[in-house]
């Protein structure tokens, strides 16, 4: 664990709110880096799994079903009376990728077990 000062990063989508735009945001910021290091610290994290765990409680932590970081979805032809509307957070788009993303974070801040 040599590089802390690493800056990694991990996009999204969510709406800005002042401008009503579709944006792309970093979920993996500088806080992630600095999170990360005291559970691995406090927990004494060893394993990948581990680290896998950790991961995914901080980025649920500040990701899952918060309003600022919801957006909806929905077909391109959307017809209001036949189709549905699905309505995703930033959690929901990192879940998938959460074993890629702590492969990306062993390697980026080459931590070792």
């Amino acid at each position: 664990m040599k590089k802390k000062n690493k800056k990694l990063e991990w996009y999204a989508f969510r709406e800005d709110f002042n401008s009503n735009k579709l944006e792309r945001v970093n979920v993996l910021g500088e806080w992630f880096v600095n999170d990360l290091f005291k559970r691995i610290k406090r927990d004494k994290i060893d394993n990948y799994e581990k680290l896998k765990e950790g991961i995914k409680s901080i980025l649920m932590y500040y990701y899952w079903s918060k309003a600022e970081h919801e957006v909806l979805v929905t077909s391109l032809h959307h017809r209001p009376d036949k189709d549905e509307v699905f309505k995703i957070d930033i959690w929901y788009q990192l879940e998938p990728n959460l074993d890629r993303i702590t492969e990306y974070v062993i390697k980026e801040l080459d931590i070792e077990f």
